[in-house]
C-alpha cells in the first residue's frame, strides 16, 4: 500500500503541474490575441485617416493603365481601414 500512495502523490503532483501549465498557456494566448487586436484596431485607424491624403497625388498622377480600378482599390482599402480601425481608442493601448 505504500507504493500505491506515493504513485497517486506523484500523479497529483503531474496533473497539478499540468494545470498549472495549461493555465498559463490560455492566458497567454488570451494576451496575444488583445494585443494583436488592439494593434489591427490601431492600423487600421491610422490607415482610415492617412488614406485620404492618397487619393489626390494617385488620381491626379492617373497612375496605371486604368485609374479608375486604382481609385476604387483606394476607396476599398480606405473601406478596411474603417472597419478595422472602428471603436478604437488610447486606452486601448
Amino acid at each position: 500500500m505504500k507504493g500505491f500512495q506515493s504513485t497517486r502523490r506523484i500523479e497529483t503532483a503531474a496533473t497539478s503541474a499540468a494545470t498549472s501549465t495549461v493555465r498559463r498557456g490560455q492566458h497567454l494566448l488570451q494576451h496575444g490575441q488583445r494585443a494583436l487586436h488592439t494593434t489591427v484596431r490601431w492600423l487600421g485607424f491610422w490607415a482610415a485617416i492617412v488614406l485620404p491624403m492618397v487619393y489626390l497625388p494617385v488620381l491626379a498622377a492617373e497612375i496605371g493603365p486604368a485609374p479608375g480600378l486604382v481609385g476604387l482599390g483606394l476607396l476599398g482599402c480606405h473601406l478596411l481601414a474603417l472597419v478595422a480601425g472602428h471603436n478604437y481608442n488610447t486606452h486601448d493601448l
